[in-house]
């Protein structure tokens, strides 16, 4: 047997006596970073081992995913888990498995399956009649299967839909009731996860500018958002405020690289041309090349693995990374996703909490937008350890005052270098920040997206200030 962490340990062993005692249904949270695939590879070990499974199919959101279920699996079986001759199982995604024949489902079915759900929580649906796409054919697997054993693993067991997620049971509360939980909190007591640090960005300063009601002054994002027709891509789509939160983060992996040389950072972009906008942009910051990974990319499964066996300081991506991923090496994450639900929130930050030793980083870093949401998902996450938060009041993190007039995409002609002044409501005269990367302006957003300034314009022209949230 494995050497397993103590919550693996106890989890296992309550599994496995779950199941001898007749049950066919095990849930399993556990925060993100906290080594699920472990746990559940030792279990299903465990079940061959007593000759309770012919056969184990693993199921995962993404490639990425799928291709870290397969080498956990087969390094703990000893045996192949590529679906061929020979093979104790097979892993695929939830898409790929809705695409099996009818007859090969039938034919799975008369076997002693275990079957292995790992972020179940993509699969919306506990009937025919409301299961979404991924859903259907794991019901269709399941039904009417009596020796089928199911594990459905995730560290966020909810839904944005607000339906119920397969396989799982409910309390009168339609709160999920899952076998064993692994919280937060545990994880950064017993050292597995890093304590996470969340700093909030604002700027004091905010105008909105439109041809109908002229230019409203807003002293937060929060209120800024809530003007009508302001998007909040429009705010991420600010080459200033960009540059600002990504300034914040390469300070912040600078740092953390005079100990850990090979601590590395991640950025979540809003889509593809946002995500080439910031590698540009990171480019010029740190003076070097930086990994970009997207939907585009043929070998992203390929670039993903060269990054995490580097020593390459920077990733960004839009969705790749942002669950079930493991780097550990990565510790500073900057939002700039227009995703702004918890389930989103949850899985990004997991991305950086994974700890390797002890010797390793004992925190990490997530620096997030004032977005009401996102402050609302992070002081949530002071609830559940609220004897280790420590909330700084907002601070000036900055007495550069940074100007600018966007519109809803990036800049469609070149910024001059010569830096503009401007002043806010003090008096304070500082230089604008610039974007002078002809690599930024080579990858702008298709210009159908674009609001001109003559119908909105916004400008932050303020002192930034941050919020930090310590998880210590």
């Amino acid at each position: 047997m494995m050497d397993l962490r103590l919550w693996q340990q106890i989890c296992h062993d309550q599994a496995i006596t779950h199941f001898m005692n007749g049950y066919h249904q095990f849930g399993c949270l556990a925060t993100p970073g906290a080594g699920k695939t472990i746990f559940a590879a030792a279990t299903i070990k465990r079940l061959f081992d007593l000759d309770m499974i012919d056969y184990v199919i693993c199921v995962a959101p993404s490639l990425t995913v799928k291709a870290g279920l397969r080498s956990t699996f087969e390094h703990v079986l000893s045996l192949p888990m590529d679906g061929q001759f020979n093979a104790v199982g097979v892993c695929m995604t939830y898409q790929s498995l809705a695409s099996l024949p009818p007859a090969l489902l039938n034919r799975l079915r008369s076997y002693r399956l275990a079957i292995v759900l790992d972020e179940i929580h993509h699969c919306g649906g506990q009937d025919k009649a409301e299961a979404t796409a991924w859903a259907d054919p794991l019901l269709a697997l399941t039904y009417q299967n009596e020796q089928a054993y199911t594990l459905s693993l995730s560290g966020t067991p909810w839904r944005s839909d607000r339906l119920p997620v397969t396989t799982l049971r409910y309390n009168a509360l339609l709160s999920p009731q899952m076998h064993y939980c692994y919280g937060l909190k545990e994880a950064i007591a017993d050292d597995v996860c890093r304590a996470p640090i969340v700093s909030v960005i604002d700027n004091e300063h905010w105008t909105v500018t439109t041809e109908q009601d002229g230019t409203t002054h807003h002293a937060s994002l929060a209120s800024l958002l809530s003007h009508d027709g302001l998007r909040y891509e429009m705010v991420l789509e600010n080459p200033r405020f960009v540059s600002h939160m990504l300034s914040l983060s390469v300070q912040e992996l600078t740092k953390r690289r005079r100990r850990y040389a090979d601590a590395g950072g991640l950025v979540i972009a809003s889509s593809i041309a946002h995500a080439k906008y910031i590698q540009a942009e990171l480019e010029s910051m740190a003076h070097e090349p930086i990994c970009i990974i997207t939907s585009e990319d043929p070998d992203s499964q390929d670039k993903l693995n060269r990054y995490r066996k580097s020593r390459q300081k920077w990733l960004v991506t839009v969705g790749m990374v942002t669950e079930g991923t493991d780097i550990p090496r990565l510790q500073v994450c900057c939002h700039l996703s227009r995703i702004c639900t918890e389930l989103h929130f949850r899985q990004v930050l997991g991305r950086v909490l994974r700890r390797r030793e002890k010797r390793d980083a004992n925190t990490a870093v997530l620096f997030i937008p004032a977005q009401p949401d996102l402050i609302t998902f992070a002081n949530r996450l002071q609830c559940e350890v609220p004897d280790a938060v420590v909330i700084d009041r907002p601070k000036l993190t900055s007495t550069q005052t940074i100007g600018v007039s966007p519109s809803s995409t990036f800049p469609l002609s070149p910024v001059k270098h010569t830096p503009d002044r401007v002043s806010d409501e003090n008096n304070v005269d500082d230089n604008t920040s610039v974007v002078t990367s002809s690599i930024i302006r080579a990858h702008l957003l298709p210009s159908t997206n674009t609001v001109t300034s003559s119908e909105v314009s916004v400008s932050a022209y303020g002192k930034y200030k941050e919020e930090v949230l310590r998880y210590i």
